[in-house]
């Protein structure tokens, strides 16, 4: 079944809901863990334009943006990338860290980019962690 694919990563945060939404919904907060050369607003419908040097750029369209969870529609990037979403979920823990779910899903297959892109996942998730819990920009990539 195309699109049945899906990858999926979860970290714990000792930081505020609210806060770790921030790191993923403003150029600001993008900056701080993902990529420095962010270009966007994050408005709903507007792009977020990542650009990462000698790696493929990459372009996500903002469809959602709530209290709880993010969604992003890949609209620019490598191989079977463009189509395929970006589901952040946020939701306060019961020892006061914040749980984040992150799926990437819509891809036709569970190979090639499909698992670059779980890893790469992955170390994004370390540093969002780092960077929602000190305050201080580390971006995975530059």
């Amino acid at each position: 079944m195309a699109g049945a694919h899906s990858l999926k990563h979860e970290i714990f945060i000792s930081a505020d809901p609210e806060k770790v939404r921030r790191a993923l919904s403003t150029a600001e907060g993008l900056r701080g863990w993902n990529t420095p050369h962010v270009e966007g607003s994050g408005d709903l419908g507007t792009l977020w334009n990542l650009k990462y040097f000698g790696r493929p750029d990459f372009a996500w369209r903002v469809d959602r943006d709530d209290p709880e969870d993010i969604l992003w529609t890949c609209t620019k990037g490598p191989g079977d990338a463009v189509g395929t979403t970006a589901t952040f979920s946020f939701a306060a823990a019961a020892d006061g860290r914040t749980r984040v779910n992150v799926t990437h899903g819509g891809w036709p297959h569970d190979e090639a980019n499909f698992t670059k892109c779980n890893t790469i996942w992955g170390a994004l998730m370390h540093h969002l962690r780092a960077y929602a819990e000190s305050g201080v920009a580390d971006p995975a990539y530059s």
